[in-house]
């Protein structure tokens, strides 16, 4: 799935001031479960495509777990769709195209550590900056805060134009109060994205907090 938009959640970097985790992945980032709505109340920007959602993002709509189960697709479809995967990723080992797909499956329904199994296999494979950038912010979400900064930093050593690590590694930091290395990471991210209002706001969320 193509997924260049921005998504964020209701994680919060507080200390005495409530605000939005601010995740920004390239699988993760376009998922029409984001949901509007959310993203307005914490006012955050959300750039959507407007477009119906492909025959795999219906399957994940109604996945358990999913706010949109049963809306977009019959159960059986989203079954079908799994085990079509995997016995895919049985027939062929050694291709991680299957494997990336059952991640994004159980990432879009944050079903986080069934995801975190596929990517990394996904990455055993493979090396994809965008699917380790997903890894990492699945291990950011189930609490893993350390392997999801180094999952960022190896993407930024390997793929230094991909903003997102750096702005998630900023994220991380922040959030584990490492605010000095958090806004080396905005200065560099000044240079790659500027006048980019999501990372303005994550400077004042920063700031804010210390």
């Amino acid at each position: 799935m193509n997924r260049d938009n921005l998504f964020f959640t209701a994680c919060g970097l507080a200390l005495g001031l409530i605000v939005g985790s601010f995740i920004i992945g390239p699988k993760l980032a376009s998922s029409h479960l984001a949901g509007r709505d959310a993203a307005a109340a914490a006012g955050i920007g959300v750039a959507t495509a407007d477009a119906a959602p492909s025959g795999a993002e219906a399957a994940v709509n109604a996945m358990p777990g999913s706010p949109m189960a049963g809306a977009n697709a019959p159960m059986a479809a989203v079954l079908q769709r799994l085990n079509t995967l995997k016995q895919q990723a049985a027939a062929n080992p050694n291709d991680p195209d299957p494997l990336v797909q059952l991640g994004d499956m159980y990432m879009d329904v944050a079903k986080y550590p069934q995801a975190i199994g596929y990517l990394e296999h996904a990455l055993s494979l493979r090396e994809d900056a965008s699917v380790r950038t997903d890894l990492g912010i699945c291990y950011k979400q189930s609490g893993q805060s350390e392997k999801a900064l180094a999952a960022f930093e190896q993407v930024e050593r390997e793929q230094p134009s991909q903003w997102q690590a750096t702005y998630n590694a900023a994220l991380v930091l922040a959030e584990t109060h490492r605010y000095d290395q958090a806004r080396t990471r905005l200065a560099t991210l000044d240079q790659m994205q500027p006048g980019n209002p999501d990372v303005a706001k994550l400077r004042d969320a920063i700031n804010a907090a210390k």
